[in-house]
């Protein structure tokens, strides 16, 4: 039986995943795993992939499959490359971290790291993941959303929604990440051109007050299937107004961070009993991430989870001497108890008898 690293996907957050993916192989060595490429178009590759090259390129690569029923990786002319028990998931954004692979792979029969259908397309959705948190009791920046019906056929509406916060405005498509398509908006103008774009990744538009002057901080959990490992936080210095794309993924130009985040004791366990409350409220699993803002009143406020964070979010345990060393090894151990919990449920219903018919 083996493990798949499975990365790319047809995503905007594609090149990153791609990096996630490589990183990953390379510190999963030792565990010998499968690497499966997904391109733009949604085609799998296996093969030899150490680099970013190597993907892009697509040399010496097979094109696979994978189909509902079977846990097989499969050649096209029908040769099993692989068993797949476990899959290790890196695809970042749409297809990958929505909950769609995540379903695929329930019905392959395969466990997967990471959070479940629900959870994932949950947090990958920033509408319906504000109201569950903000219903779970945690802070929240004021905001609307709107869908691009109400917005091209209903726009009084939406301007009443938009007048109740009052400008500036931070505008997100609803299910998109790594700050793709997100901009201020500080008046009208601005406001339609954020919201156009904002509408070409997503049908769905998040208007948030804009906070300014305030701190920002990462911190994430790592469960096993038995225990949960909060980290500690980090804080991204060096980006201007928010952390933009570029801002995380322009290599050397890219924010730096410091880990430990020099904050009080008091404000490290809020970040810490926030992130183990938000993990469990949700029913995460694997790994995830959290990310706060800090405002200048002092109120922390949740702003999103990552349930396939950047790197997997292993830096945040691998050398840092905690409780998660084996890091890999216990987001597989969660993947397969969460399986293994699955398999557990009935799947067949056999109705009581009734006098004169017979059970199908």
């Amino acid at each position: 039986m083996a493990i798949a690293v499975i990365f790319g996907g047809r995503s905007c957050e594609h090149d990153v995943s791609v990096v996630t993916g490589i990183q990953t192989l390379a510190e999963m060595e030792k565990l010998d795993p499968v690497p499966v490429y997904i391109d733009r178009a949604g085609n799998w590759f296996t093969g030899r992939m150490r680099t970013v090259d190597d993907v892009r390129n697509k040399r010496g690569l097979k094109s696979v499959y994978m189909r509902p029923g079977s846990n097989r990786l499969k050649t096209q002319l029908g040769r099993t490359v692989a068993v797949v028990d476990t899959a290790v998931l890196c695809c970042h954004g749409a297809n990958g971290e929505d909950g769609t692979l995540q379903g695929f792979l329930e019905l392959c029969g395969v466990a997967y790291t990471g959070s479940d259908v629900y959870a994932s397309a949950l947090c990958m959705d920033k509408a319906r993941f504000k109201r569950f948190a903000a219903a779970e009791g945690f802070a929240q920046l004021p905001y609307t959303d709107f869908t691009r019906n109400e917005f091209n056929g209903d726009i009084y509406s939406v301007a009443e929604k938009l007048n109740n916060i009052g400008y500036p405005f931070m505008i997100k498509p609803s299910r998109q990440g790594s700050s793709i398509g997100i901009g201020k908006a500080a008046n009208e103008k601005e406001l339609v051109a954020r919201v156009r774009t904002a509408l070409a990744y997503d049908d769905t538009v998040v208007a948030e007050k804009l906070l300014t002057g305030f701190r920002e901080f990462n911190c994430a959990a790592l469960s096993d299937g038995k225990t949960l490992t909060v980290s500690e936080a980090e804080e991204p210095i060096g980006w201007k107004d928010y952390l933009s794309y570029e801002d995380k993924y322009a290599g050397k130009k890219a924010v730096k961070r410091k880990f430990p985040a020099p904050v009080s004791d008091s404000l490290r366990a809020q970040i810490r009993e926030c992130t183990e409350k938000i993990f469990r409220a949700a029913g995460l699993g694997g790994v995830a991430r959290v990310d706060y803002m800090l405002g200048e009143d002092g109120v922390l406020y949740l702003n999103e989870v990552n349930t396939v964070p950047g790197s997997l979010a292993s830096y945040f345990f691998i050398g840092r001497h905690t409780d998660a060393d084996g890091f890999y090894e216990k987001l597989i151990a969660d993947a397969r108890s969460r399986k293994a919990a699955r398999d557990r449920l009935v799947y067949k219903y056999e109705r009581p008898a009734v006098k004169g018919i017979k059970n199908a």
